[in-house]
Order: C-alpha cells, then sequence, then structure tokens
C-alpha cells in the first residue's frame, strides 16, 4: 500500500492554478503487512492512511470570503472550493480558458451604437456593449452546510437562530443540520451584486465599475437602500432585491452580463474567484447577530461547489480540507504535450478527481523548518530554499537540473516548471539623467539593459532557477514569442541556437556614444552617479546590492 503523493499533490493544487514553483514530492515505500504506513510517517497510526495529502503553507489567510481574496496564499484555499465557470485547461500552453461549471465557454456578442450586432473583429470604438451569455451545467450541487438546511416543514433550520443554540456554538461543525441544493444562474448574479456592495471591500469593485453596465449605479443604489433599511448596520439585507442593468438571469442556468464597448481581457475575469457563485442563503445566515463575534462568516467558512470543504480553520496553526461529497466530479485532462507524456502528468488523463480525501496544510513561516520537515515526512511537496539548494540539485552537463544521488535514493521526484511572472528594473523616466525621450539618455539606458547581467544574477541568486526575460510576457503566455523571434536586440544577440547577452564592451560603446566615455560625466569629470532605489533591507539583501 504506497503512499504515492506526486500526482496526488498535483491534484490537490487549484486547478485553475497559472503558476508552478521548483517542488519536491515524496514517494513513500511501504512497510509490509496492511497498516498502509510509510516508514518513515511521523503522524500516528492511522493518521496517514488512505488517500491525504500533507504540506504547509507560510502566511495566515485572512480573507476567505470570494469578494475578498487577492493573494495567492488565499486562493491556494479558495480555489479548492469554490468554482467560478471558467478555468484554465491543467496541461495546455499557452494557457487556454476551459469550462468549469459552464457547459462550454460564453456566447460573446457585440452590439454597436445602432443596436446591430457586429462581428467579432469589430472596432473597439464601434462596439456600444458586448454580452457575455453563459449557460451553467444542471445538476451541480453546493457542499452540505447550515446555512442551506431546512426542516421537515421546508423552512431554513438556522433562520432565525435559536438563542439557546448559539451558547452551545463555537464552529460551524456545531450546527447538527446540513443541507444542500442546486447551483443555480442567479447565484453567480448575486456574487457580482456583493462585489459591487460596498461594505464588502472588494478589490476589483472601482475596475468593475468602469465596464460592467449598471455596476457604479448598483453601488450608490445599495449602500442608500442600505443605510435607509439599517442605520446600525445589524441587519441582513437582501442585494436580490436591488436590480443592476448589466446582469440578467436568462433562465433558471442561463445568465448575461453586459459590458461597456468592447473589453475582450473580461472573459479571463471569469475564471477567477471573484466570479464564483454565492447562495444568499450563506450571506444571510453569517450576518445573524453571535455568529462573527464567533468567527462563524464567510471569512472563516467558504461554501462552494468545488471538490473540497474547509472542515477545519485555524490559520495560526493548520488549515483542512475535506472532499465534498456532492462534488459535481471532474476528470482528469487527456490532452497534453509529448513533454508532459515523458513526465507522467497524463499517467492519471481521464481519470476521476479529486485523487485525496483530505489535505492538510500545517504553518511554517520559515524554509529551513519546512524542508527538514519534508525531509522527515511529516510534508509531502516542499520548495527548495537557496541554503538547501546544494543538497538537493546538482546539475548535469547540459546545465539541466536533476536531484542529488541521495535525494533520488530516497524516492524523491523533482518537479519544475516556470512560474509566469516577471522580475525587472525600471528606469525613472522624469529622471533628469536616465529619463526622457532624448538621445542621450535613451543609449545610456541601453548601456545599463546590457551591463545588468541577469543571467549571473539568476545564477547566483535564484541556483540558477529562471529565464532572461526577453520582453514583459513570460513564457506560458499568449503572445510570447520563443526562439530568434523572441530576443530582444538591445541587450542579446542569437547565437548558435539560444540567446546570449551582449559583451560588456557593446555597452560601453553606447555609453560613449551618449556622452559618458569611461563612465565619467562631463560636466563634472568625475564619476557619473545613479540613484538606485529599492525595498531591499537587511542583512538578506547585503549581498544583492553589493552585486549590483
Amino acid at each position: 500500500m504506497a503512499r504515492k503523493v506526486t500526482q496526488i499533490g498535483s491534484a490537490v493544487k487549484s486547478r485553475r492554478q497559472v503558476a508552478a514553483a521548483l517542488l519536491l514530492a515524496i514517494v513513500f515505500a511501504a512497510l509490509g503487512g496492511c497498516t498502509g504506513q510509510a516508514w518513515n510517517d511521523p503522524y500516528r497510526q492511522g493518521a496517514a492512511a488512505g488517500p491525504v495529502f500533507f504540506s504547509s503553507f507560510s502566511e495566515r489567510p485572512k480573507h476567505l470570503d470570494p469578494a475578498r481574496p487577492y493573494s495567492a496564499n488565499e486562493w491556494a484555499f479558495i480555489s479548492q472550493i469554490y468554482e467560478p465557470p471558467l478555468q484554465y485547461h491543467f496541461l495546455r500552453r499557452p494557457y487556454a480558458l476551459v469550462p468549469m461549471t459552464a457547459k462550454g465557454l460564453p456566447e460573446i456578442r457585440y452590439v454597436g451604437h445602432d443596436g446591430q450586432t457586429l462581428g467579432e473583429e469589430a472596432d473597439a470604438a464601434e462596439v456600444a456593449y458586448t454580452d457575455y451569455l453563459l449557460r451553467i451545467r444542471p445538476g451541480i450541487r453546493y457542499q452540505p452546510h447550515p446555512a442551506l438546511a431546512l426542516r421537515d416543514d421546508g423552512r431554513p433550520a438556522y433562520w432565525p437562530l435559536d438563542p439557546g443554540l448559539l451558547d452551545r456554538v463555537n464552529t460551524l461543525a456545531d450546527f447538527p443540520l446540513t443541507g444542500s441544493r442546486e447551483l443555480v444562474a442567479a447565484d453567480y448574479i448575486y456574487q457580482i451584486k456583493r462585489l459591487a456592495f460596498a461594505p464588502n471591500h472588494s478589490p476589483v469593485a472601482s475596475l468593475m465599475a468602469e465596464h460592467i453596465r449598471g455596476f457604479a449605479e448598483f453601488t450608490q443604489a445599495a449602500k442608500a437602500a442600505y443605510d435607509r433599511a439599517d442605520p446600525g448596520r445589524q441587519v441582513w439585507f437582501d442585494l436580490r432585491e436591488i436590480p443592476m442593468d448589466g446582469v440578467e438571469a436568462i433562465d433558471r442556468y442561463t445568465y448575461r452580463i453586459r459590458i461597456e464597448n468592447k473589453y475582450p481581457q473580461f472573459v479571463f475575469w471569469l475564471a477567477m474567484n471573484f466570479f464564483a457563485p454565492m447562495p444568499w442563503e450563506a450571506e444571510r445566515f453569517y450576518h445573524q447577530p453571535g455568529l462573527d463575534e464567533r468567527n462563524i462568516n464567510l471569512n472563516w467558512y467558504p461554501i462552494g461547489t468545488g471538490p473540497f470543504m474547509l472542515t477545519e480553520n485555524n490559520p495560526n496553526l493548520r488549515m483542512v480540507l475535506v472532499r465534498n461529497p456532492n462534488f459535481h466530479g471532474e476528470r482528469y485532462p487527456t490532452d497534453g504535450t509529448e513533454q508532459d507524456r515523458l513526465e507522467g502528468l497524463l499517467e492519471d488523463a481521464g481519470r476521476p478527481m479529486p485523487f485525496i480525501d483530505k489535505a492538510v496544510y500545517s504553518l511554517e513561516k520559515e524554509a529551513i523548518p519546512r524542508w527538514n520537515k519534508f525531509l522527515q515526512g511529516y510534508y509531502d511537496n516542499s520548495g527548495i530554499a537557496s541554503d538547501s539548494f546544494d543538497q538537493a540539485i546538482q546539475f548535469g552537463n547540459a546545465g539541466e537540473a536533476t536531484l542529488t544521488d541521495s535525494m533520488q535514493q530516497k524516492g524523491i521526484r523533482l518537479s519544475t516548471a516556470v512560474e509566469t511572472s516577471v522580475f525587472y528594473t525600471g528606469f525613472n523616466m522624469s529622471d533628469p539623467v536616465v529619463g526622457g525621450d532624448s538621445e542621450r539618455a535613451r543609449l545610456l539606458r541601453q548601456a545599463i539593459a546590457i551591463a545588468v547581467d541577469y543571467e549571473e544574477f539568476i545564477s547566483i541568486f535564484r541556483n540558477g532557477r529562471g529565464e532572461v526575460a526577453q520582453g514583459p510576457l513570460p513564457p506560458g503566455i499568449f503572445g510570447y514569442r520563443e526562439g530568434e523571434s523572441g530576443v530582444n536586440p538591445v541587450t542579446h544577440v542569437w547565437e548558435d541556437g539560444r540567446a546570449r547577452r551582449r559583451n560588456i564592451e557593446d555597452a560601453l560603446r553606447l555609453l560613449d556614444k551618449a556622452g559618458y566615455p569611461d563612465g565619467r560625466d562631463p560636466q563634472s569629470g568625475g564619476p557619473l552617479i545613479l540613484y538606485y532605489d529599492t525595498p531591499a533591507a537587511g542583512p538578506d539583501s547585503k549581498a544583492m546590492l553589493q552585486w549590483y
């Protein structure tokens, strides 16, 4: 009964996750007999039996209400619980949208200022508004939750809440009754209204007000009605009662979102948790007096239709996700690249997900203890900190990263991927020396861009993990160009099938043309002085700043 966690680990990660770090995963060898305990399992008998995934998190999540979170540590949890209509395909590159709860990708209709339907290639100035029509698959149900529990007579079990019961409640699990219901289009509309409702403080509200028709007007109308109805803000406010021009339920499973003008990027928002559904019953349930004081609220106990539900939330210790018994099911992708097949990423093609029943995440703030606990078997995966890199990784003759022999002997596997993020150094275009559009400043900026050797930076400070960017788009994002056509000709040349950074002599020639021969300021005769502004501070940054 081997405990194989490389595939389990990938399954529990966000199905919409579009970035991956360098990870390791242990494949534990089983002891003889039928206990299922791994040879180095530090957990008590039975705690790790079955498909259980153990991992860690370094920063406590603050908001699990899908209207609020905008950070990776929060999305790592809520992306297993909430389901927007769309998601990203796990293996396709460039990243591609595919349906999640929707039957297919949205039907997009462009309408001109004269009310006539326009083609997809219509100029943005010709488009008055854009309609996105989404159809949700029937039969999807929410996780068991007290907010959806009903009595035998059909009335809500916990609305209004019995004061006697409140005295016995400390966590969501203390409510004896749970219920469920079907996901409907109106739940997605309700969540969009929640984004516009000012007391929810959604970080995307101001941006959505620029695009979703009637969004800003709804914000004003809802606030005014809320203040009139409840100046003390103690009573649940039903957002269903206030219309928003830009959203409409066509039928039980179909809804429309109307966007001002033409905003092609909006379809990608539909894969974000901000646009996941929210049952109005949950907000009504959580708003009852006495629950928020016990941390029984949407920020603590989410409610969704996804593969997992959060059963334990102790962000100063651990978080536990358990399989949602009402999950509608999803199968692992069957299409990928030949490289995906060689790396074993298609071994589970077509299998129903999730692959695990439970995921336990423990708070681990520092990298070295996390790494040591990984080696001791407490965690099934771990990133590799710089201090542990030489212990874990060796480079072959071709420069490829592989595990050291000692790691391989422990049954550890290495998984690598390019993270879709960009680090860069910017120029202050208002600076009198490096800024502006003069030829002199432009040549100086180009010389600096050549001289700052990011290949060396990655080798020293990233342990060789990373690619030197040739532009603002990282690999995996639509528009990224591979090969010679994607090379930045200012800083690199294409030689022998790869990009090579220009020599420092090229930078010196540009510096001379800019009027700074040998790096000297012709006005003062002294060295040219440039000001470098950085938030880096402390002993950990000393070596990097010395390198610069």
